[in-house]
């Protein structure tokens, strides 16, 4: 019983730790979601931009999103997070199919989108989305992005009624990019494999979108995840224990190997583990604006993005929670009462 009372006053003193690190002063709100923007009618073609909202980067105080049903990147004003807009969109059928994923180059001038694809083809495609300052409206309210390039590499064949894929970019689920190069998960096939993007997007033509190297393991089995750092990629996927990941050698990315399994704890110096979390993987919040007070959570099913408070989501991750617990409160989504009685610490 005093081992049970110690673990219960620990766990209190460790969550009224992070509350009172996340609790804003005195003379602001006490919100967790700050404003939503949706958007998704289906019979409108000027009206779907934001569909099946999958993921979110951030540049300056815009948000560009990945809308996988309206086959798009949308970019959204957030300037007012409490009434946000769409500046433009750039969509493409053929182009950028089923796109859930996206992160801006280092040259911001354009983001690479993983459209994944058809489920029946698993036609799966890096693309290169132009969203430079020559694309924006000389009063920088509207802008116009543009499908520069893209790389991929499959093909679907039909064979006694079985479908067959053959190439290196089959059944995509997950990236990363580091520098000029992007790491592509292919969870449906088992596969790893780097793409070259351009270093600008002015360069297209130069530095095309294309396979620079690629390994197949079984370790890689339905692979939902992936983070690099210091030339090992960690991807998350069935193919190892629930708390583990597989480890792959990228220092060239022409020859890559596998490496020893590593469970999560072990890679904290690399990744943090809050990157791992359910919420995190299911796009919760991008966490590339660090400056920034806000924090975005896309939705797919409802087909919106919402502005929360970013020390909201940094208590969330930090306890293991959801970002979208910020999302639809009206009111702080932690306090130390709530916390207690659901914690079970009296």
């Amino acid at each position: 019983a005093r081992v049970r009372a110690r673990a219960r006053a620990s766990a209190r003193a460790f969550v009224l730790a992070l509350l009172s690190r996340a609790r804003p002063s005195a003379s602001s709100a006490r919100t967790s979601k700050i404003g939503a923007l949706r958007e998704c009618v289906d019979a409108s073609r000027s009206q779907r931009r934001l569909c099946g909202a999958s993921a979110a980067v951030v540049l300056g105080q815009n948000v560009y999103v990945a809308s996988s049903r309206a086959d798009a990147v949308t970019v959204i004003d957030a300037s007012d997070p409490e009434a946000m807009r769409v500046a433009g969109s750039a969509a493409s059928f053929g182009g950028m199919r089923r796109p859930t994923d996206l992160h801006l180059h280092a040259s911001q001038s354009y983001v690479a989108v993983l459209a994944t694809g058809d489920v029946q083809t698993k036609k799966s495609s890096v693309v290169v989305v132009d969203v430079s300052a020559s694309r924006w409206s000389a009063d920088g309210t509207t802008i116009t992005p543009t499908v520069a390039a893209s790389g991929h590499n499959c093909t679907a064949t039909e064979k006694g009624g079985r479908t067959f894929y053959d190439g290196y970019l089959c059944g995509a689920t997950a990236f990363a990019i580091v520098g000029n190069l992007a790491y592509v998960a292919c969870g449906d096939t088992n596969r790893l494999t780097v793409m070259s993007l351009p270093s600008d997007v002015s360069k297209t033509a130069l530095e095309p979108v294309a396979v620079v190297g690629t390994i197949q393991s079984e370790e890689l089995t339905n692979a939902e995840a992936i983070m690099v750092a210091n030339n090992k990629a960690y991807v998350r996927s069935d193919g190892v224990c629930g708390s583990c990941v597989a480890v792959v050698d990228v220092t060239s990315a022409s020859s890559m190997s596998m490496l020893a399994t590593k469970d999560i704890s072990e890679i904290s110096s690399d990744v943090p583990t809050w990157r791992w979390s359910t919420g995190y993987l299911a796009r919760g919040a991008h966490r590339d604006n660090a400056s920034y007070p806000y924090d975005w959570v896309v939705d797919p099913v409802s087909s919106s993005v919402t502005s929360v408070a970013r020390e909201c989501v940094n208590v969330a991750l930090e306890i293991g929670d959801t970002p979208a617990a910020c999302v639809g409160r009206n009111e702080f989504a932690y306090d130390a009462d709530a916390e207690t009685s659901a914690f079970n610490f009296d």
